[in-house]
């Protein structure tokens, strides 16, 4: 009898922590085929559970391939459900070192939080506006926020502690950086007389 109350004991306590394990996502959702000299807008939204009375809000932090970082700059950034954030200055640059030293991370905190509580569920955080360099360089590239202190990226729970268990698994945004249509056309031009020009230099 003494065993099965045990049981049934440790069996509700798991039952009931399994019910207060927090969840929370990131997502970002935008083209993802991008123009030099151009701007882009990618959405934030961000899916959260077992906060019970809500959120206040969130942290995070975004990095990218160090080949396009110096030709990639924030430009605007729009919150939403989480209203009180970053406003600036821009552009925000990506200019810091990360421990992956394939990625350059940007220093302006892209969450918000809000006066109120925001129960559980899947929320609009931001609209972040990227520049990107009449330069940039063709080629397939990351973002991705970050996930190591000091700019480890979190949800907010309502009691404000702050721990391991409200830390987003990193999210992932790839893109693809390819010349206007026009550009290419140069290009070929380009090489073409390229080309002309040095069958009609040999004898």
């Amino acid at each position: 009898m003494k065993r099965m109350l045990l049981v049934t004991l440790v069996s509700v306590t798991f039952a009931f922590n399994s019910l207060q394990a927090t969840t929370q996502n990131l997502l970002f959702s935008g083209p993802t085929t991008w123009t030099p000299g151009a701007s882009v807008v990618l959405s934030t939204i961000d899916t959260y559970s077992g906060y019970g009375g809500g959120s206040w809000g969130l942290t995070y932090w975004m990095q990218v391939n160090s080949s396009i970082a110096p030709f990639l700059t924030i430009i605007g950034l729009t919150h939403f459900t989480f209203p009180e954030g970053y406003t600036g200055p821009f552009p925000v640059l990506f200019n810091l070192p990360t421990s992956d030293p394939n990625f350059m991370g940007e220093s302006a905190d892209l969450g918000g939080s809000s006066s109120t509580l925001v129960p559980d569920g899947t929320v609009h955080v931001t609209d972040i506006t990227f520049g990107l360099a009449a330069n940039a360089p063709a080629g397939t590239y990351t973002l991705r926020t970050t996930i190591l202190d000091p700019h480890s990226s979190r949800q907010v729970p309502s009691d404000f502690n702050d721990t391991s268990a409200n830390a987003f698994p990193q999210a992932n945004f790839v893109f693809t950086v390819v010349p206007e249509p026009s550009t290419l056309a140069l290009l070929g031009l380009t090489a073409i007389g390229a080309g002309l020009a040095y069958r009609r230099r040999r004898p």
